[in-house]
């Protein structure tokens, strides 16, 4: 059992040493998702989305979030974060998840500004497959 909790802790230490973004091209080093995007209310409703998608998808680009999500209309195929394209996560919850992080993502508060978290949560809710 002790080996188990060391193995999760290593590979949680490793999701996040890798983290997701700084604009660098990454390799994904897991071959499975870790984690699950949360479903804050929405059930897939998009809500109502503040931010602008179209400057979203080129925030998604430059942040490198493609490396660690899969999401269809970005054409990103990254297998570290959940697929956003089966996420159910609303507008709200994806500001959240973007600006506080979780799970094994970094929060974006310090490095990407308001109204590109807006915009990105906007994106990745109404582009979703």
């Amino acid at each position: 059992m002790a080996r188990v909790a060391a193995l999760v802790l290593a590979l949680g230490a490793l999701v996040v040493v890798a983290g997701c973004g700084g604009g660098e091209e990454t390799s994904p080093t897991p071959e499975t998702v870790i984690g699950a995007v949360p479903t804050n209310g929405g059930g897939g409703d998009s809500g109502d989305v503040k931010g602008d998608p179209e400057a979203g998808a080129d925030v998604f680009a430059s942040a490198g979030c493609g490396s660690c999500h899969t999401l269809a209309d970005a054409e990103s195929s990254g297998t570290v974060g959940p697929n956003l394209d089966n996420s159910s996560i609303d507008y709200e919850g994806a500001l959240d998840q973007i600006t506080n992080g979780g799970g094994g993502m970094k929060a974006y508060s310090g490095t990407l500004t308001e109204e590109e978290i807006a915009n990105v949560a906007a994106y990745v809710v109404t582009a979703r497959g």
